[in-house]
């Protein structure tokens, strides 16, 4: 068997090879790929702040629009209660206005009533005055 003879020629030899075939190496492989990297950690980012930028977009948004409903409840609210007061005041003006044109009846009823009890009660007093002289007559016949 053969020995193996390292010589320092051989081991400079290797060396600058290791060498030259790292800078190719890192040259057309590493570099691009860290170069990808690089790129595709960038684009993380950017979409990490985009996603931020969103994502606080959407809370303000939520936010206004939940103030917004909070305040469209307070003024349907206001309409309402506005609504409900007219209403009341309405009904009372109805109910009063009911009450007057009842009692003006009631009493024109009550006066019509008067007028024809009393032409009643003067109809049967002339009558009973006939009659009281009919009968008189009669008895003195």
């Amino acid at each position: 068997m053969k020995e193996l003879i390292i010589t320092w020629q051989g081991l400079l030899f290797e060396a600058v090879t290791f060498l030259i075939f790292t800078y190719f190496l890192n040259l057309f492989l590493f570099k691009p790929i860290r170069a990808i990297l690089k790129k595709r950690r960038e684009n993380i980012n950017l979409h990490n702040e985009k996603q931020k930028y969103f994502e606080e977009s959407a809370a303000k948004l939520n936010e206004d629009v939940r103030k917004e409903k909070l305040d469209l409840k307070i003024e349907i609210n206001k309409i309402k209660e506005t609504y409900r007061k007219e209403a009341m005041i309405k009904t009372a003006k109805i109910i009063s206005s009911a009450k007057k044109d009842a009692s003006s009846k009631f009493s024109r009823i009550v006066k019509d009533f008067d007028k024809e009890k009393t032409s009643i009660i003067n109809h049967y007093k002339s009558k009973s005055e006939e009659l009281a002289d009919l009968i008189y007559k009669k008895i003195l016949e």
